[in-house]
């Protein structure tokens, strides 16, 4: 029984050792990492991290509103080395950016990838395996120098992944643009600080909408007009419902399509009109709305 004791009593001690060790290299990771310390600390920088699909995709998250922009970029470039074509992009795109993150996923057409992870985020909790999956895929990049985010800042990341749902993200499409007669001064990419951006939301006034019908189903945007104008003569929501028209083709996805900046407004609407996607975000010409709620053949009215 000695012998027993005595191989149970080293084990201990060389568990506690790495665990010890696991310690304090979790905490100079963190303290070596501007990132790290941002999501573990005050929470005041934006995070910055360019998924290297085809297109690209800028990502911008802001930990105190936990609310995210994703800017799709215009992506014609084919250089080998990962941080170079980051470099690259982000240069070509104008933004401004310190020791740029970047992530490289093994399947690299975006909205495969966009899909995967829309889903993840929705189904986690459900289906755990995700989870690993995720892990999986990120250590499989780390390997493969496909991406430059340490361990810890892969970890921490997920951690506030976890309080987020697809609504929590606006995605920007690139606009054609004409050429520049000279190059401008590249300005950082950053999300606000307050959710709410548009002057309306300044005057505490209701959000105003534009319903559009993308079904193919008669009198879907009209149904859902009176939904929303009896929800907000209850008082359950405060929206304006402006026009309800026909989309000028039919879509198999409804969508939320932003022009205001007032996320958490918008993801209030989305919610209760059972819209729980990203929220499409641009600048419309003359548009006279704060958000536009396109139906697609998926759409059911709220009971």
């Amino acid at each position: 029984m000695e012998p027993s004791h005595q191989t149970r009593k080293i084990t201990g001690r060389i568990l506690l050792l790495v665990l010890l060790g696991a310690t304090a290299w979790a905490a100079c990771a963190q303290f070596a990492s501007p990132l790290a310390s941002n999501l573990a600390g005050d929470k005041k920088a934006p995070v910055q991290v360019t998924v290297l699909t085809k297109p690209a995709m800028f990502v911008s998250y802001n930990p105190q509103t936990r609310k995210a922009s994703v800017r799709v970029l215009g992506d014609k470039l084919n250089q080998k080395s990962p941080l170079e074509r980051t470099q690259k992009l982000l240069e070509a795109e104008n933004i401004a950016v310190q020791n740029p993150k970047f992530f490289e996923p093994a399947d690299t057409e975006r909205e495969t990838f966009w899909n995967g992870f829309k889903h993840a985020l929705s189904s986690w909790r459900h289906n755990p395996f995700l989870a690993a999956r995720a892990g999986w895929n990120y250590l499989s990049a780390w390997h493969n120098r496909r991406t430059n985010l340490s361990p810890a800042e892969f970890a921490l990341l997920s951690m506030e992944l976890t309080q987020l749902e697809p609504s929590d993200f606006a995605v920007t499409f690139p606009a054609r643009k004409k050429r520049a007669s000279r190059k401008q001064d590249p300005v950082p990419a950053i999300v606000p600080d307050v959710a709410d951006m548009a002057p309306l939301a300044l005057k505490d006034r209701p959000i105003i909408v534009e319903v559009l019908n993308a079904s193919g189903r008669k009198g879907l945007a009209l149904e859902l007009t009176q939904y929303l104008r009896d929800q907000n003569e209850k008082g359950q929501l405060r929206v304006d419902v402006l026009q309800y028209d026909n989309y000028p083709s039919t879509q198999n996805s409804s969508w939320l399509e932003d022009y205001s900046g007032r996320l958490v407004q918008v993801k209030q609407l989305g919610r209760a009109v059972g819209i729980n996607g990203e929220i499409r975000t641009g600048a419309a010409p003359n548009v006279i709305c704060d958000t536009r709620i396109i139906l697609g053949k998926d759409f059911k009215m709220p009971l």
